[in-house]
């Protein structure tokens, strides 16, 4: 039973300690790094956008589809026109019956998932605005979109989905 609350041994606590430091790190390098990256002037059109438009449907899929719906939650608080739908095929079916005075605000790291790219299909010819947060502006979903507002962090094969890469897309929230 005296075994259970032992504290750490310093080399543990040295090695933990590091790891913490590293971690931080990586989110800070995210964040200066997506503040290098954003451009100004599609920050401020994609707010004017979201500030205009009749109806904003946010998506994405997997961990970003958690950042969608975390803008949903900030931006409901403000007005009702916002929405959030996570199903893929709920996504297309809303884009169809959109018109010129929506907007789609799509998260995804990749910019180049199968349900982005339908997304775009069914949104451009109805005249739908697509704002993207993505890391890669030259993505299939990138040169798609009307904006791209680009994130920092890069994410390595094995990191699908990281928190880091998810703070520097919460940043551009932020800054929306």
């Amino acid at each position: 039973m005296e075994n259970e609350m032992l504290p750490p041994q310093a080399e543990d606590r040295t090695a933990f300690d590091a790891m913490c430091r590293r971690r931080l790190q990586e989110n800070v390098s995210a964040l200066e790094q997506t503040l290098k990256l954003i451009n100004a002037d599609q920050l401020r059109q994609a707010a004017e956008l979201l500030h205009s438009a009749r109806r904003v449907v946010c998506m994405g899929q997997g961990s970003s589809m958690v950042l969608a719906e975390e803008a949903w939650t900030l931006f409901s608080t403000i007005s009702p026109k916002f929405v959030f739908i996570s199903d893929s095929h709920f996504q297309l079916n809303s884009v169809a019956l959109m018109s010129q005075e929506d907007v789609v605000l799509f998260f995804s790291y990749s910019g180049s998932t199968r349900e982005l790219q339908d997304v775009l299909a069914v949104s451009r010819p109805l005249g739908v605005k697509v704002i993207l947060v993505s890391r890669f502006p030259k993505s299939p979903g990138g040169q798609l979109a009307d904006l791209v507002l680009q994130c920092g962090s890069n994410e390595g094969p094995l990191q699908v989905g990281s928190a880091t890469a998810r703070i520097a897309q919460l940043f551009v929230l932020d800054l929306l």
